[in-house]
Parts: structure tokens; sequence; C-alpha cells
């Protein structure tokens, strides 16, 4: 399970390691400023490092760190209200978590969870 801050979330995570797709990765919304491509070369070279990473770490693992701050996202609780700018995005699992050391501690993933 995903812990919350507060109470656990209905997600099962696999005990397998976390693999990065970039289907959704969008450049396109408001929200681009946010987006990796518009970061200055050292946290892009950062945050590509700390991918790395965490690829070689397991959804438990990086759920048990308190580090990475992971956890489901509600999109209520957030400045983007209407989750994803792709449909088949939002039908998925959303989750979090920090970049440590990148762009002030600031830089978050936002993701979804799909089986492999």
């Amino acid at each position: 399970m995903v812990r919350n801050r507060k109470k656990k979330s209905n997600v099962k995570l696999p005990d397998a390691h976390i693999k990065f797709s970039f289907k959704f990765y969008d450049t396109k919304s408001k929200g681009r400023k946010y987006c990796i491509s518009a970061w200055k070369q050292k946290d892009i070279a950062l945050t590509l490092e700390r991918l790395k990473d965490i690829s070689n770490k397991t959804f438990t693992e990086i759920s048990r760190h308190n580090t990475y701050k992971f956890h489901p996202v509600k999109w209520e609780q957030t400045k983007y209200k209407g989750g994803f700018p792709d449909d088949d995005a939002n039908k998925l699992n959303p989750f979090q978590f920090a970049l440590i050391g990148v762009n002030g501690q600031k830089a978050r993933v936002f993701g979804v969870y799909a089986e492999n």
C-alpha cells in the first residue's frame, strides 16, 4: 500500500523496480515552467541522475523512505485540480515523489502507476 500522510491508499503497489516511461510527458500545458525541459542544464543532469537512482528501487523501498515524500496524489489538493492533461493518464493511479537535491528540494515527479 502507498502510505499517504493521513491514511492508506487503496493502491497496492508491486514489489518491482520502478520503471519510467515518458508516454505522458507533457510540454504543452500551462505548467510548462515546471517541466524538466525548461530547467537549467545542471538541474536536468541532476534529475536524470536521481531518476536513475530511483529506478534501482522498488515501489516498496521508495514508499518506506520519508525522504522521497512518495504518496498518492489527490488532485483536488493541488493547483492542478483537473489532473493530468492526458485523459488516459487520468484513468491510472497518480502519485508523486521528491527529487532529492534538485531545484532547491522543490522538484517533484508526478506520475501514474500501470502494471509493467
